[in-house]
């Protein structure tokens, strides 16, 4: 298992690193189809973009490789409430969730114990 992880702050103008140090990670592993480097990324945008607008800072985005599958997290302080894209009402501002659902096999979200809050999703890729 592969963990790899980035932190940043809780800023709008982050959002465009987040997104180029996955893409770069998932470059390097060198066997992530491109088809799910879009997707991962695109997911990875969506989260940390949530994270910025919806909690506090520092934020750490997490990329967790396994043979099938690959957990990207992110990871904040705490803040707002985590709208569920499979209900009924979306989040108020978006569909960045409803995204995330459509690109992943499960996502999902939990609390910590330090108050924060970690929101996840897991893509499949070809076993290694």
């Amino acid at each position: 298992m592969i963990l790899e992880s980035f932190e940043f702050d809780a800023s709008p103008r982050q959002i465009g690193k987040v997104r180029s140090w996955a893409r770069e990670q998932l470059a390097a592993a060198g066997d992530v189809p491109d088809e799910a480097i879009a997707d991962i990324v695109l997911i990875v945008n969506e989260l940390a973009t949530n994270a910025v607008r919806h909690a506090a800072g520092p934020v750490r985005a997490r990329l967790v490789r396994s043979d099938a599958t690959i957990w990207v997290g992110v990871e904040d302080a705490g803040g707002a409430a985590w709208f569920d894209p499979a209900a009924p009402v979306a989040a108020p501002l978006g569909t960045g969730l409803t995204l995330v659902a459509a690109c992943s096999r499960r996502r999902g979200h939990f609390h910590r114990g330090d108050g924060g809050r970690t929101v996840w999703a897991e893509i499949p890729v070809a076993a290694r």
